[in-house]
């Protein structure tokens, strides 16, 4: 069976046609005109025939020698027969030639196109397409201290479920739950991704990443082992994007994507990617000195398509307008983040360079909104959509629901609520670094973030929050005289953040964002300090591993990576924080990794 493609094949064939007419009917002068050995070897070296068949070929031809030109039979008549067949009595040599070449140059381009010129080399369209991905195995404990409170709701947990009745006179009243505060927790864990990038044209490429994960959380793929008994992992769609080069320097991303924002994890986790559309651009002033910029527009939240419709009303009796406590589908709750970031790049000199950006981040109708009055039965109030869809830890919260208790017996009505954002988010970042590398093998940089939200109003906040409060205060009971009762203290939480790091070694990022690439014998070493109160970013977004993740921490970070082969390394992580807001809560935190990438 002949190996070749097609298209090959039918060219290999018309090329031993040819060369067969040439040595089996040519004249001796006109044989050597055609220089019919030089083109069997040349077929031979293509791997168009074997050598067998070319000395077949010539066994052939010394057999079969041309009959004497006078006993040769009188040449057709040129022109056109009446089947369509076209006779022609005489080719030059050079001719002949000019279709030798042309032929062997259609035959190479092909078998180059189709990648069947040189065994093994795959076909065109497989050299567009790249796979990359990485793995990681994580030892991770949890250390927290003896003299925390146990005081703290998990908001994330309710928001995610059934609303929880804050009424703590309703009989059979269930306590919300809590977050862990006081046992030490240790587990391993593991994340996979695989990503696949296909250069579509010159301008236009895809990327899809699929990823392990423990739930569908923004900030985290890590899948804890025996999580589950010995349970299968989940698998999600992790990115999926198209983009577009249509200039130099410019990118226009669409889809799920990696973040387009050169930001740290004070604002957004190592591992946040980006729904939505952003244009990025990068643009040389000079041999020393460039800028960068990125703007987008991203969806946060979409609201379901029959939000309310358990409340939908239905038809009103005869002399009414409406049944009371009846109302839906309700309005859409969407959330969106409108964001733009601009810097410059300057390398000082051949060992020094800096980077300095700032960048506003707008979110749109991510504030909890009071709900329109709600009866304490109803299964769906109004602006239930505008809790959050995933929290971690730190933002101040407040109820949404405003619940009509039942008028039979308002003390023990059951009131089930949900809970919101307390405050708006309107982020002003700041970033820097200085880089200075001596040498090819070794650098140092330094960093800082500065971070304040914009939307911030303190006496909102304080008048609503239900967490983030100072100590509480005894205070006379005002329905017992000489007695005394405790008060919440007041809010305490607050809007900025900043942070410093400074990483020494020979590959700065390693195992950090961005790709990185190592060989045995890299390695980095880090210290930094964080200080990330209550409402200066979304919870939600920020760093995942300091404190519990989340926002309302302060605290170190020392670590470091060592290469123990090509793009696998080794690492370690210290982190000790505590609460800047509300009832003490000191978590320290070990992660030990062991990763590669390809």
């Amino acid at each position: 069976m002949n190996s070749l493609p097609k298209p090959a094949y039918r060219l290999k064939a018309a090329l031993m046609a040819c060369a067969a007419g040439v040595a089996l009917t040519a004249s001796p002068a006109l044989a050597q005109d055609l220089d019919a050995g030089r083109l069997l070897d040349l077929m031979v070296q293509r791997g168009l025939v074997t050598a067998e068949e070319a000395a077949q070929l010539r066994a052939e031809a010394a057999a079969n020698p041309a009959p004497e030109q006078a006993q040769r039979p009188p040449l057709p008549q040129p022109g056109v027969a009446a089947d369509g067949t076209q006779t022609v009595t005489y080719v030059s040599p050079v001719v002949r030639e000019q279709i030798k070449e042309e032929l062997l140059a259609e035959l190479g381009s092909q078998a180059q196109a189709e990648g069947w010129s040189r065994p093994g080399e795959t076909p065109e369209w497989t050299r567009r397409i790249q796979l990359y991905g990485d793995v990681r195995m994580r030892g991770e404990g949890r250390f927290y201290d003896d003299g925390n409170a146990d005081i703290f709701a998990n908001y994330g947990a309710i928001n995610a479920g059934d609303p929880q009745n804050i009424n703590d006179q309703t009989p059979g009243y269930i306590s919300p739950p809590f977050l862990n505060s006081l046992e030490d927790r240790q587990r391993f864990r593991v994340r996979a991704r695989l990503g696949v990038r296909a250069q579509i044209d010159d301008w236009i490429s895809a990327d899809i990443r699929l990823a392990t994960g423990a739930d569908n959380g923004p900030v985290s793929t890590n899948q804890t082992l025996g999580a589950h008994g010995t349970g299968k992992y989940h698998i999600w769609l992790d990115r999926a994007s198209l983009r577009l080069t249509p200039m130099e320097g410019v990118a226009l991303d669409f889809g799920r994507f990696a973040n387009p924002f050169w930001t740290s994890d004070l604002v957004y986790d190592n591992d946040m990617n980006f729904d939505g559309v952003a244009v990025s651009a990068n643009a040389p002033v000079s041999e020393r000195f460039s800028v960068f910029g990125t703007a987008g527009a991203f969806p946060v939240f979409n609201t379901d398509l029959n939000f309310g419709s358990r409340n939908a009303p239905t038809a009103p009796e005869e002399g009414e307008d409406t049944y009371p406590g009846i109302r839906g589908p309700y309005k859409s709750q969407d959330r969106y983040l409108f964001a733009a970031q601009a810097g410059f790049e300057f390398r000082a000199t051949e060992e020094v360079s800096v980077r300095l950006a700032g960048g506003y981040f707008h979110y749109d109708n991510v504030e909890g909104q009071v709900s329109a009055p709600c009866y304490y039965y109803e299964v769906v109030c109004s602006t239930d959509a505008t809790r959050p869809a995933f929290q971690q830890f730190g933002n101040t919260m407040f109820p949404i629901r405003d619940v009509i208790p039942d008028p039979l017996n308002v003390p023990q009505s059951p009131e089930n609520q949900y809970f919101g954002l307390a405050s708006d988010f309107r982020m002003l970042n700041i970033r820097g670094a200085v880089d200075y590398r001596p040498s090819d093998r070794f650098g140092v940089r330094l960093e800082g973030d500065f971070v304040k939200n914009l939307g911030f109003d303190r006496s909102v906040v304080a008048a609503r929050a239900v967490n983030n409060l100072g100590p509480s205060l005894r205070i006379p009971d005002p329905e017992n005289p000489g007695k005394t009762i405790l008060q919440d203290g007041p809010y305490d939480g607050g809007d900025i953040g900043w942070s410093a790091r400074l990483t020494l070694g020979s590959v700065l990022n390693l195992n950090g964002q961005g790709d990185w690439q190592a060989v045995r014998g890299d390695w980095n070493a880090f210290i930094g300090y964080r200080h990330l109160e209550s409402d200066a970013v979304i919870d939600a977004f920020a760093d995942s591993d300091m404190h519990i993740g989340g926002t309302n921490n302060r605290g170190w970070t020392i670590g470091g990576n060592y290469a123990i082969g090509r793009n696998t390394i080794f690492g370690a992580r210290w982190l000790s924080a505590e609460e800047i807001a509300g009832a003490p809560f000191s978590v320290d935190r070990l992660f030990v990794d062991l990763m590669t990438r390809f």
